[in-house]
């Protein structure tokens, strides 16, 4: 970078009183395992001028720079909502405000974007060197997923803040901290469909619960990691999870318990129980009445034992004095274990640290603290499909339905009488270069291929 495009890269931010962008942190990339300028339609790749006395090397670099734009524009028709949608222009905001992210991170590009009205005005610029297209690739490339948030909240934001204005739009130096609409998570999945990374630009339990909703509802196979998923194969799981349960695993099998003999010295016996209870950790949203209710009904349920707190700061509840995960009781005898009562000290209780592990992950990966932190407990002789089917029934009396389904529908109606769910389709190649006709106004060029689309 030039000392005179750093310079004039200050004084645009002095002048807009934006100098907090030189001194704001970028998000590293994690790993894990506006408004639109009147444009006029741009050429076709093939009417472009070429002078008869081209020098052999300047065409090929021109070629390779037109290259490079066709890569990007094909990258940014690929996140377009399909033209039906009713987010369909909204995701057109979106994506500028993507270019834009990328854009006013880089001193050179925010210098050149001062001879620009907009993204698509840049972006149709044919006269762009090799060098150029290639740093606003690669600089659109290295957008990590704390910028496709920032990208989102910029455009659905309800309120105003500090700003630089890029490329016509404005690119915020604070998210707004708002609840997003359940249809923004749509745009965000549209640039990132990796529901584990999506996790981590979650804030609150109520985002954490949100993004669930959207990806189940509307059926998408997003990528997830152990930790962080949304999907188990263990029946009425799915509506567990749509109810507000957000859990972190629930295992197919565990242990529960089991009778064997003792022998010791003198060739006496004893005979030894022990059982195990089945358990669940969630986080539960502090702001939804259903999830009050329920926790109250599994407090109360005659079967279940609970260990909560509301919060991080909170007091924790037991549903009883001892919530125990496992006990033991010895008997001389096979026949006398059902007589003998279980001792209290061989109970082993459930420790109040154990809360720590209810909390779900959210932001760069760390504990959302903020959330009914719930653990809760099955001490009959259950399997863990039945526990949580038993769960789902308390959901279902939560909701007044009369069973799965019924909850499914109902939670479902909530989104669906406020336009926030439609069909949702996957982008293919094909679908991605119609909404290239559709945004660019030409046909793409069909040599270019793009990789690591949606990449982690």
């Amino acid at each position: 970078m030039s000392h005179v495009e750093k310079r004039g890269y200050q004084l645009i931010l002095k002048n807009q009183d934006a100098l907090w962008v030189l001194e704001k942190d970028k998000h590293e990339s994690e790993d894990c395992s506006g408004n639109f300028a009147k444009h006029s339609p741009p050429q076709s790749r093939d009417t472009i001028d070429t002078a008869v006395d081209e020098d052999p090397l300047e065409a090929i670099l021109r070629e390779k720079a037109i290259q490079v734009r066709e890569q990007i524009r094909l990258r940014l028709a690929w996140y377009c909502a399909p033209p039906t949608s009713r987010s369909h222009d909204e995701r057109l905001e979106i994506i500028c405000a993507y270019v834009r992210r990328a854009i006013y991170q880089d001193a050179s590009l925010m210098f050149l974007s001062q001879n620009y009205d907009g993204v698509m005005a840049l972006l149709n610029d044919q006269n762009l060197d090799l060098a150029t297209m290639e740093k606003i690739r690669n600089t659109i490339h290295a957008l990590c997923i704390h910028d496709i948030h920032s990208a989102v909240d910029d455009v659905i934001r309800s309120t105003n803040g500090d700003h630089v204005v890029v490329l016509g739009g404005r690119v915020f130096k604070d998210h707004s901290g708002e609840r997003w609409p359940l249809h923004a998570w749509g745009h965000a999945i549209a640039f990132r469909d990796c529901y584990s990374c999506l996790r981590t630009i979650c804030r609150t339990i109520d985002q954490v619960i949100d993004l669930t909703r959207y990806v189940l509802f509307t059926q998408m196979s997003l990528r997830q990691t152990e930790g962080s998923k949304y999907e188990f194969s263990t029946d009425g799981s799915r509506e567990l999870v749509l109810a507000g349960f957000i859990t972190d695993d629930i295992p197919l099998s565990s242990h529960r318990g089991a009778v064997v003999c003792i022998e010791s010295s003198g060739r006496s016996k004893t005979w030894e129980e022990n059982q195990h209870t089945l358990s669940l950790y969630a986080g539960l949203s502090l702001s939804e009445e259903a999830a009050q209710a329920f926790a109250n009904a599994c407090y109360r349920h005659p079967d279940l034992m609970v260990l909560l707190r509301k919060g991080a700061n909170a007091r924790i509840i037991r549903s009883t004095p001892l919530v125990w995960t496992s006990r033991r009781r010895i008997a001389q005898s096979r026949s006398a274990l059902d007589s003998v009562p279980w001792d209290k000290e061989h109970y082993t209780k459930l420790p109040d640290f154990a809360l720590e592990e209810a909390q779900p992950p959210g932001w760069g990966r760390e504990p959302i603290a903020e959330c009914i932190q719930f653990i809760v407990l099955d001490t009959t002789e259950c399997t863990m499909g039945d526990f949580v089917q038993k769960l789902v029934r308390i959901w279902c009396k939560v909701h007044n339905v009369n069973d799965k389904n019924g909850l499914y529908n109902k939670i479902k109606g909530l989104y669906d009488a406020t336009g926030e769910l439609e069909p949702y389709e996957k982008v293919t190649h094909e679908i991605a270069w119609e909404h290239y006709r559709r945004l660019w106004g030409c046909e793409p060029d069909p040599t270019v291929m793009l990789e690591d689309l949606n990449e982690c």
